[in-house]
């Protein structure tokens, strides 16, 4: 078959950023140049940023952490460990078993709810203009 377009190739990640986009104003947030704002205003537009896109990830995605223990805890890498759910960093030295402080407990994806894309919509628009009329 005919390879697909880009756009139509990663079609569900641009509707991901553009659920993103149209629920917590991402694209907004990471194109502003934010050097020029107080800490505080950076951090009330974070704020909504941040309860819009917790609620895309809720909607679409079921996460939880590749570790179970808490951040900061002794934890044990054993023998045959999995490298793309663990990554050792630190004085890396020997063979495993490996003892260590877990500094991020990591997250996987154990479903996904997304949305079919419509051929009809083109997914390379994130989200469109806005023109007001008087």
């Amino acid at each position: 078959p005919p390879a697909l377009p880009p756009e139509r190739e990663h079609a569900s990640a641009l509707t991901l950023l553009a659920m993103l986009q149209r629920e917590g104003r991402l694209v907004d947030f990471l194109q502003e140049n934010v050097a020029a704002y107080s800490d505080a205003e950076v951090g009330a537009a974070c704020r909504t940023v941040h309860e819009g896109c917790r609620k895309v990830l809720g909607q679409y995605f079921t996460v939880k952490p590749v570790l179970p223990e808490s951040e900061g805890a002794s934890v044990t890498v054993p023998a045959g460990f999995d490298a793309q759910r663990i990554r050792l960093t630190g004085n890396v030295t020997g063979t495993p078993p490996h003892h260590g402080t877990l500094r991020h407990h990591g997250w996987v994806t154990t479903e996904v709810k997304f949305p079919a894309v419509s051929t009809a919509m083109d997914p390379r628009v994130l989200a469109p203009a806005e023109v007001e009329l008087a």
